[in-house]
């Protein structure tokens, strides 16, 4: 016996996944962020060398003690945190993962604005 009826073809949804690179924006973007960070965590603390003309009457406040370790050791804290919301942000998908990613290069900035306003007082 001959069927006359076709049988039904699968139905295909409209919502498919956009093709166009998120995930390799979200890597490039990323790595990005990485490289920012290295270069952070590598030579911003070198501007804890603008205490060398300190003398002791010095009343700068790159000549503290305190400023100094600021200095040093806030762009390494920041430059891990930062290499941290680079991974979790390349790794993520929506919103948590651009928020990450955008996050990271923020705060990479604001460590090298106070580091370079305390250096330059």
């Amino acid at each position: 016996m001959i069927n006359d009826r076709a049988p039904a073809a699968p139905s295909v949804s409209d919502a498919a996944p956009p093709v166009t690179g998120s995930a390799a924006g979200r890597v490039v973007a990323g790595l990005l962020v990485l490289a920012f960070a290295a270069v952070t965590g590598l030579f911003a603390p070198f501007l804890v060398m603008a205490s060398d003309g300190c003398s002791e009457d010095d009343v700068r406040t790159i000549c503290s003690v305190g400023a100094q370790q600021v200095v040093g050791n806030l762009p390494v804290i920041a430059a891990f945190v930062a290499a941290l919301l680079a991974v979790v942000g390349m790794g993520s998908r929506g919103g948590a993962g651009r928020g990450c990613l955008l996050a990271a290069p923020c705060l990479l900035v604001v460590a090298w604005v106070v580091s370079m306003a305390i250096a330059s007082t």
